[in-house]
């Protein structure tokens, strides 16, 4: 595609059409957070589509969710409007298994993002029923008041206790589509080993993303980096799974350790 769709009226395709598919370089956010000079990190990003549907051989209309594994060190991110339309682009076409689909969407979202992509199609009665979710903390209970509105790692404390894989999560992030300005809602996750983080301090980072504009990866990485450094922990994840829009949702993971796609989390019951 010529120009990012983002924002545009762009009318849905009536056959199959890969050419729709819109690239973002990484490399644009993240020279602004100079992650590739200074910080060492790995991750995948996990993406559900539940509005996919194509034909069998005999007309007869299937459907799945696809899920989608990309590396974090791929050189580009795929435009999620793009990815929409690419997969509607499948609504009329006929093939002959579930695997050859899988096949042809893996081979172009490998191309499009210059890296290889996992894809699995599922059955849609067997989608979510195989991962239990963990006990983790909820630091959303934290009595603060918040003024910024812009991400601000300054606001970032550390205790002088140590822990080791403490989990935290949070349900009140919010940021914003650089595009239209629409909210993105997310669910954080961060998992560390090291100096305590106050939760207190936490939230309010998190919270002030309130009013940034920036595309779900750059938010995950932004908030790696600044965990890393203004804690220094010695280990560190950063789980964000994004609130689904237009049948798909985004899940990002960054860590400072190799990470495979087994890894995945489930769906909490927000999303």
């Amino acid at each position: 595609m010529a120009g990012n769709p983002l924002g545009e009226n762009v009318p849905s395709p009536s056959k199959y059409d890969p050419g729709i598919l819109y690239a973002i370089p990484r490399w644009a956010a993240r020279s602004l957070l100079d992650i590739d000079k200074k910080i060492a990190m790995h991750g995948i990003d996990h993406w559900h589509a539940y509005e996919l549907s194509w034909l069998t051989d005999n007309g007869k209309p299937q459907v799945a969710v696809g899920e989608f594994y990309f590396d974090a060190d791929s050189e580009n991110i795929v435009e999620s409007k793009s990815l929409k339309l690419y997969l509607n682009s499948f609504n009329q076409e006929r093939f002959e298994s579930r695997e050859k689909l899988a096949e042809i969407i893996a081979n172009d979202l490998s191309s499009i993002s210059k890296s290889q992509v996992r894809v699995e199609l599922i059955d849609v009665a067997r989608h979510g029923t195989d991962h239990q979710p963990r006990r983790i903390k909820s630091i959303d209970d934290q009595d603060i008041e918040i003024t910024i509105f812009e991400p601000a790692p300054e606001l970032l404390k550390c205790r002088d206790n140590a822990v080791f894989d403490e989990e935290l999560v949070s349900e009140l992030f919010k940021s914003n589509c650089p595009v239209t300005g629409q909210p993105d809602w997310a669910s954080v996750e961060i998992c560390y080993t090291g100096a305590q983080i106050d939760e207190a301090s936490l939230l309010a980072y998190l919270c002030s993303f309130r009013g940034h504009q920036g595309y779900h990866e750059e938010c995950a990485e932004r908030i790696y980096r600044d965990i890393m450094q203004q804690c220094a922990p010695t280990e560190l994840s950063v789980v964000m799974n994004f609130l689904r829009r237009g049948g798909l949702d985004i899940n990002v993971y960054r860590s400072s350790e190799p990470m495979a796609s087994d890894r995945v989390n489930a769906r909490r019951p927000r999303q």
